[in-house]
């Protein structure tokens, strides 16, 4: 059965289509009830729960109860309010049966998939939460891989340690990834990421990108451009003859990633032109935000440091909008890593500096890191 979800701004409660707007102590009390279904509660525990700081009269409670079952008449078959004489309120979830016909229907099930891969291409965050929340009423189940990809969009890393029935080898993948945030010894992470790709047990299409674009970029970090610049020509050359036009933009980027270190200004200027021509074919969200990243990489490089913060406030903005954590994240790494390698005496390093550590403290990366490390070690021996 689907939720009923609270959003604290505007006290609203919100069912599929359906939306309530509640008062705050209507929108509380609801909110505490829904969180302890099928327990009774006295008038006097609501009071406590609800009104701590005040001194209402039981009275209070029994209005409030009127105005929020009268409220969420439209949610009458998911949810009630009882009275139990003599005892106090219970809330009760009631059971449907979701047996929509489109669930079964493979054509429906096609075009919500390509929707929702359109969705992720061009960065449509907001389109791509109501996908989620709203499956029963367009009639699809999103699949396991589409989950995955949304909560590590959304930055819910802690649901890939905490989902235990999903198998290790589903999530290798963004562990992975996740890790490589967290982890300041890149090597540490190439490491991690060749022992996947040797692996087996990898599912295939992740191991695809982790050969063409992931571990060159790892190679990046650990200055290894040689090496970097033989799989950048391997990959490219893959990428193109299998037609595999989603990767163009990102192999584009990390070109452009090597030529930055290796300073060279000619090949520099050449693939700021491709990829300005590539992101004209394909607008993709992601990967215009990263060029913001690359154009205030190249700023930074010329001392440009005003206008290399520009650059990196556009592509920060344009990936808050498509709601993608990760390449906040990739993005400030990036940035920490350019300034250290180019010793740049420059403000914008403790300030992004400060910008990463409060996602780290956001996310609990100092709890998270041993976590993901020690399945990481398990499975990739």
């Amino acid at each position: 059965m689907e939720t009923i979800k609270f959003f604290n701004d505007g006290c609203k409660v919100k069912y599929r289509s359906e939306e309530v707007v509640l008062l705050p102590k209507e929108f509380h009390l609801f909110q505490f009830l829904y969180e302890h279904p099928s327990r009774i509660f006295t008038r006097d525990e609501l009071l406590d729960a609800v009104w701590p700081m005040e001194a209402p009269t039981d009275r209070t409670v029994d209005d409030h109860i009127y105005r929020v079952r009268k409220k969420l008449a439209t949610l009458s078959s998911v949810v009630s309010i009882d009275t139990i004489r003599g005892k106090g309120y219970v809330l009760r979830l009631k059971t449907e049966h979701d047996d929509s016909p489109l669930l079964s229907d493979l054509e429906v099930s096609s075009n919500m998939k390509m929707l929702f891969h359109k969705y992720h291409l061009y960065g449509q965050g907001d389109a791509l939460k109501l996908l989620e929340e709203n499956q029963a009423v367009f009639g699809f189940k999103l699949d396991l891989q589409s989950q995955l990809y949304l909560n590590f969009m959304k930055g819910n890393f802690w649901w890939f340690v905490n989902s235990l029935d999903i198998p290790f080898w589903e999530k290798c993948y963004y562990f992975l990834h996740i890790y490589s945030y967290i982890e300041t010894d890149k090597k540490k992470c190439l490491d991690y990421f060749t022992k996947a790709l040797a692996s087996k047990e990898m599912p295939e299409f992740h191991r695809l990108e982790l050969r063409l674009l992931n571990r060159v970029s790892l190679m990046l970090y650990t200055n290894q451009l040689d090496e970097a610049a033989k799989l950048l020509c391997q990959s490219k050359k893959e990428i193109q003859e299998n037609q595999l036009e989603g990767f163009l933009p990102l192999i584009l980027l990390t070109e452009l990633y090597l030529a930055l270190l290796q300073n060279d200004s000619v090949i520099i200027t050449e693939k700021m032109r491709d990829m300005e021509i590539t992101l004209e074919k394909y607008p993709y969200s992601r990967e215009t935000a990263s060029f913001y990243v690359v154009k205030g990489i190249q700023a930074l490089s010329q001392g440009k440091q005003d206008e290399a913060k520009r650059y990196f406030d556009q592509g920060f903005k344009l990936f808050r909008e498509a709601k993608y954590i990760p390449g906040l994240l990739i993005s400030l790494n990036t940035i920490l890593f350019f300034l250290k390698e180019f010793q740049i005496n420059s403000s914008l390093y403790p300030e992004y500096q400060k910008q990463l550590k409060t996602y780290d403290e956001k996310y609990r990366f100092a709890d998270l890191k041993p976590k993901i490390g020690s399945q990481l070690d398990y499975y990739l021996k």
